[in-house]
């Protein structure tokens, strides 16, 4: 006796929704850390977040929580919400200081849990916005100083106190890590700032800054080191 479509179209359903949660929920194999395509990613992703260009930011951060932080596809997309929140949030200048922690706080949640992060993530957060606001408050003193001027050094120390929360590498590496993306945090503020002389350059200039940044963290390199 053959049994009734319906039971059969029920099953190949329960079938088909088990597959696509696996798949959701399937994390990606991290062994391997790529500095290059970290680079990338976050390179572009300032070019969408200057922009304003929110529904890119978010794809390209569903890329980024898979590659940085191992997360499976439901949690990168379900991080990559939080974190465009907490972009969206801190972007103007009468922003919500405290909702956008709290959309920091909920990503680093995931991260955590995913990459397994020592730092709980309420600290992670506070780091992380505390790198926002410094890089914002140097930015807008670039902007209006002689020339441009600026000292980096403060986001420098606010970058390499949030690297030594997330990467398991020595100081010295920690260090050359942080000033690195800080250089390339102040090449955006040159393009951003409308002061930049060569837009194209600059953008390839930053890439290359934040590989050298991600590379100086990248366990294979520790090694050799």
């Amino acid at each position: 006796m053959r049994p009734p479509r319906s039971l059969i179209a029920g099953l190949l359903l329960t079938a088909i929704l088990v597959a696509v949660i696996a798949l959701v929920q399937r994390r990606p194999q991290c062994a391997a850390f790529v500095p290059d395509r970290i680079a990338y990613l976050e390179k572009v992703g300032w070019e969408a977040y200057y922009d304003r260009d929110w529904p890119r930011v978010l794809a390209l951060m569903v890329q980024m929580n898979r590659t940085q932080f191992c997360m499976s596809w439901l949690d990168a997309a379900l991080g990559a919400l939080d974190i465009v929140r907490a972009a969206a949030t801190f972007a103007p200048l009468d922003n919500d200081m405290a909702a956008a922690t709290q959309h920091l706080t909920n990503f680093y949640v995931r991260a955590r849990t995913a990459a397994g992060l020592r730092t709980d993530a309420a600290a992670l957060a506070a780091l992380e916005m505390n790198y926002w606001v410094v890089h914002r408050d140097l930015a807008m003193a670039r902007k209006a100083a002689p020339r441009h001027a600026g000292d980096i050094a403060p986001m420098v120390a606010a970058l390499e106190s949030l690297h030594a929360a997330l990467f398991n590498a020595p100081a010295a590496a920690i260090r050359r890590s942080a000033e690195k993306r800080a250089q390339a945090a102040a090449t955006v503020d040159r393009i951003t700032g409308g002061y930049s002389e060569d837009v194209a350059a600059d953008w390839r200039a930053i890439e290359q800054l934040l590989q050298e940044a991600y590379r100086a963290v990248s366990p294979t390199s520790i090694a050799i080191k």
